[in-house]
Parts: structure tokens; C-alpha cells; sequence
């Protein structure tokens, strides 16, 4: 799980702060973590982080293949290929997307076919063991869950989470981790770094129209505020 007080208790080799890091993921095969910074005030900007020890991460700009506006958050690995795959955060068409990063080759952003509308909030990505994505477009505190289709960028349905992902009263784009534990409780997980100063709601749940859907159990106070969340 990654959180943020501006600096994600990550640094460089050198002492570095990696500042307000906005996605992390596992390679299980290797130990090796991936993360992803986004815009200012993340720093350094648009670059994947790559470490097995916190205080040593390597950095690397991200390199843009495709002509985009780059806002990098939410990496997260494919188990069923080894892909890896991230948001770009935009606010005009084409930005808004989800990308395919060259990782571990390479740190190169590529785009799939189809864009988002820049009208959802994207604030979450999580892959299930059986190589669904999805992702959260956030509202105050409440999220729909986009399924992506991985060859081609598009939605393919979208389900509405069945409670609340944030404490309100809710900011218009929470920041928030999304998790999917297809290994345990077959369950998504959320929990939220916005509003800032209120508790951190920790929930899992499933929406209507998934197997065993509708579920949501909330827990409150129980973590630190979230970013992203990494699979073990």
C-alpha cells in the first residue's frame, strides 16, 4: 500500500524524497516493486519508480510514445500476462486513459486504442487474477467501476460500488486506492487518501451484476491515508 504526507516514506539511493508517488505494484517472481509519479507536486514528475528497498528507488522519466499529456498514477500488473498497466489522468481528450507501460523492459507509456471521457474522475486500477481490469471513476463518495478491455482501452461495462469509498462530506475527486483480493475474500478493496484530516474509510465490497454482488463492509480509522494499494 503507498499513502502520502508529500513524501511516500520513499527516497533515492542518494536521500532523495520521492514526493507524492501515485501508484505501486509487485513483480511476486522477483520482489522487484514498480511505482508511478504523476504531475507537480509529485517529484521527480512522471517517472517510474522502480526498488526492492524504500530507501534505494531508481527513477526514470517516463518515456511518451504516443503524444499524450503525460499524468501518471495507479500501476498495476497483469497476472495473467505480466503486462503492466497504468492511468493517464487528463481533462481533455486524449489524455484520459488507461496506458500499457514496456515494463520491466523498458519505461515507455503506450497508448491502447481507446480514450476515456474527460469527465470521469480516474482514481483507481486494479487487475483480478483471472486478467479482468478495472478501474474507479470517483464522485464525492461514491465510485463506478469501469471494466477495461485490455486490447483495446474501451469500456466494456460499468458497475456502480455499493457504498460509500470516502467519508463525506466528499471532495469532487477523491484520491484512492483500488484493490481486487481474487485470492482471499474475492473482493474489491478501497480505501481513501481525500478528504484530507477525516478517518480513512477502509472498505470491501462487490456491486450488483458481479458474482455475489451486492456486498460492502466498511471499517473506519484502520489505516493511514491511501494511494494505492499493491498486490503481495
Amino acid at each position: 500500500m503507498i499513502g502520502s504526507a508529500g513524501t511516500n516514506q520513499l527516497t533515492t539511493c542518494s536521500g532523495t524524497p520521492i514526493r507524492f508517488a501515485t501508484g505501486i505494484s509487485l513483480e511476486p517472481a522477483t520482489g522487484v516493486f514498480y511505482g508511478t509519479t504523476g504531475v507537480a507536486p509529485s517529484s521527480p514528475v512522471n517517472n517510474i519508480l522502480k526498488f526492492t528497498d524504500p530507501n534505494c528507488v531508481g527513477t526514470s522519466p517516463a518515456v511518451n510514445s504516443c503524444g499524450i499529456v503525460l499524468n501518471l498514477s495507479d500501476i498495476e500488473r497483469d497476472p495473467v500476462t505480466g503486462a503492466y498497466y497504468a492511468i493517464n489522468r487528463g481533462t481533455a481528450n486524449p489524455n484520459n486513459r488507461v496506458v500499457k507501460l514496456g515494463l520491466p523492459a523498458s519505461p515507455t507509456v503506450n497508448c491502447l486504442p481507446n480514450f476515456l471521457s474527460p469527465s470521469l474522475f480516474l482514481r483507481g486500477l486494479t487487475v483480478t487474477q483471472s486478467g479482468k481490469l478495472y478501474v474507479a471513476a470517483v464522485s464525492g463518495t461514491g465510485a463506478r467501476l469501469h471494466e477495461i478491455s485490455t486490447a483495446s482501452g474501451a469500456t466494456i461495462a460499468v458497475y456502480s460500488y455499493p457504498g460509500a469509498i470516502t467519508p463525506g462530506p466528499g471532495v469532487s475527486a477523491p484520491e484512492m486506492g483500488l484493490h481486487h483480493d481474487s485470492l482471499c475474500i474475492n473482493r474489491f478493496i478501497t480505501a481513501n487518501y481525500d478528504p484530507v484530516g477525516a478517518p480513512v474509510l477502509l472498505t470491501d465490497g462487490i456491486p450488483s451484476g458481479l458474482p455475489g454482488g451486492p456486498v460492502y463492509a466498511p471499517l473506519s480509522g484502520v489505516l493511514k491515508p491511501t494511494v494505492d494499494f499493491s498486490r503481495q
